[in-house]
Parts: C-alpha cells; sequence; structure tokens
C-alpha cells in the first residue's frame, strides 16, 4: 500500500506519486534541460510530405538551437545547424525552396548536401579556410512513420532503437500514409511539460469536457513501455 501523499519543498526529489514543483518552474532545470535533453533526444521534425520536392526546406527551433531540414533526393533527407559558420547568421526561416542555402549577411552559398560553393573573395583569406571550415555543420537525422526526426547527439542510438517498443505498436496503423488536412500552433505561457502533461491525464475531462462523457469514460489508462508512455481512454458504455 502506498504511503499517503506528504507535500515537500518544490526541490524535493521526484518519486513515484509526486514530481517537485522546481522541475516546472526552476531556471535552472530549464537550462539543464536545454543541455542535456534536447541536445540528445529524437525530435519530429517534421512530416516527409511537408517537404515533397528536392530543394524543399522546413526549419525546426527548439530552444535556443534552429535546425534545417531538407529534401536532398526522392527518398534522401539531410539536416543541418540552421547557422552560417562565418559569423553565426541564421539561414533560413519557416519553410520554402531553395536550390542553395545562402547567408544575407556577406554571401556565402552552400549547396544542399552542405559543401560550401561560395566564400565571398576567398583568395584574400589566405588559404586559411578549409573547406570543412565552410561546411554546415550535419545533424543526424532518420525518418519514420512519415515524420523526419532530428537528433544533435553524434552518439545517440538509431531511431528504430529509440522509439522501441513503441514503434512496435504503431506500426500496425501506417502512419506514413496519412496525411494532415491542418493544423495550428498555439504559443502557451507555461513550461512545455505542463502544457504536455494536460494531454496525458483524463482526470478532467469529467470537469472541463463533460460533453464527451457522452462518447468515452473519463477512466483511463496509463501504461510505461521503456523511456515511452501509453495513454487510452476506455470508451463509454451506453446509456439508459
Amino acid at each position: 500500500m502506498n504511503a499517503p501523499f506528504q507535500p515537500t519543498d518544490s526541490s524535493g526529489p521526484v518519486r513515484d506519486d509526486y514530481v517537485p514543483a522546481a522541475d516546472y518552474i526552476s531556471r535552472e532545470f530549464l537550462q539543464l534541460e536545454k543541455a542535456r535533453l534536447w541536445p540528445r533526444a529524437w525530435q519530429m521534425a517534421c512530416r516527409a510530405e511537408e517537404i515533397p520536392a528536392v530543394g524543399d526546406y522546413y526549419t525546426y527551433d527548439i530552444a535556443d538551437e534552429s535546425i534545417v531540414v531538407v529534401r536532398t533526393g526522392p527518398e534522401a533527407f539531410s539536416a543541418y545547424y540552421n547557422v552560417c559558420p562565418h559569423r553565426g547568421r541564421r539561414l533560413t526561416s519557416g519553410c520554402g525552396h531553395t536550390a542553395r542555402f545562402h547567408c544575407r549577411f556577406h554571401g556565402w552559398q552552400w549547396s544542399l548536401d552542405g559543401a560550401n560553393t561560395l566564400v565571398v573573395d576567398r583568395e584574400e583569406w589566405g588559404g586559411c579556410l578549409t573547406d570543412a571550415d565552410v561546411a554546415l555543420k550535419p545533424v543526424r537525422i532518420e525518418t519514420w512513420g512519415g515524420w523526419v526526426y532530428v537528433n544533435m547527439d553524434p552518439e545517440a542510438a538509431p531511431l528504430a532503437e529509440w522509439l522501441a517498443p513503441a514503434k512496435d505498436f504503431l506500426d500496425p496503423f501506417d502512419l506514413a500514409g496519412l496525411r494532415y488536412q491542418w493544423r495550428k500552433s498555439t504559443i502557451l505561457p507555461c513550461n512545455w511539460k505542463v502544457a504536455l502533461e494536460a494531454f496525458n491525464e483524463g482526470y478532467h475531462v469529467q470537469t472541463t469536457h463533460r460533453q464527451m462523457l457522452e462518447y468515452m469514460d473519463d477512466v483511463t489508462v496509463s501504461h510505461t513501455h521503456g523511456r515511452h508512455a501509453m495513454f487510452a481512454y476506455w470508451e463509454a458504455l451506453p446509456m439508459g
């Protein structure tokens, strides 16, 4: 039998029945996430159908980092840090199409494979610039289920290993064959975990979404599977 909940200070340890408030409001914890979480996690950057033609790109921003994902072939994608290796200017924003990446500060250019094709007046640099110096810095990229994933950690486990065992549960649904019809983005004035966890529990349905009780019960089931979790509703029983 679990011990009764006993509130502790906001910086106490995580327990099965308690997560300290500091994990949601601490600036230090946010900095740790920027240093240890986002650079090491596989992240959904975009859908493959959002960049259908060679040269189509999508700019993915997370915390202080920006990554540009580009289709380089019929079934090939590349990703780079969205920064000019010269003075650090952003190269893209949003999504679009290009035959080359271009820095609008000093005019440097790169092909879709990240190789530099132009340094203005390169000969005046006295030969100190190597091709590796001026190439775009690549980011690991893999695809699954129609999604394009990126990972800033060159030593991270392959995507299939990272997704296991969730991948086995989801593969039968043919996510790669789905096409989105619309999307809406909203910037919320809260920690990202607060927003995410609102969609990972059904306890609030009986108060916030009572109209849904006609179609589903507010009893929910959650299971952990390795680094992943599964959340589901029970179907509501017929009334009467």
